[in-house]
């Protein structure tokens, strides 16, 4: 019996825990299609192609994406993804965010404000 009830609260937790990310997710999409997130203007010429294409990617998405689907969309290894997003991040480019076993990538700021850092 007490097996069952500790296996439900477990359940349970896991269950609001999902719930919560998903919400927090939820919101910041809702930010970034009221125009709270940052617009992408013109792609620095120091970057390299695949920085620029995820960049634009992301623009397009109203500045939130989950990796994984950088990775189905543009066609490029998971490697050459996760190289690229942390030159980004290094730069001011982009934030990522862990969810559970994946990550959210959030355009940080435009792209112009960025090179001149």
């Amino acid at each position: 019996m007490l097996e069952a009830v500790l296996f439900f609260l477990q359940v349970s937790a896991l269950a609001l825990a999902a719930y919560a990310g998903r919400a927090r997710l939820k919101r910041l999409l809702n930010e970034a299609q009221n125009g709270n997130s940052p617009a992408v203007e013109e792609v620095g010429d120091d970057l390299p192609e695949v920085d620029k294409s995820i960049l634009k990617l992301l623009a397009e998405r109203q500045g939130v994406v989950y990796q994984s689907e950088i990775t189905k969309e543009l066609g490029l290894p998971k490697s050459t993804v996760h190289k690229a997003l942390r030159r980004l991040s290094e730069g001011g480019y982009v934030e990522i965010q862990k969810r559970g076993r994946f990550n959210v990538v959030i355009l940080k700021r435009p792209i112009s404000e960025a090179s001149r850092a």
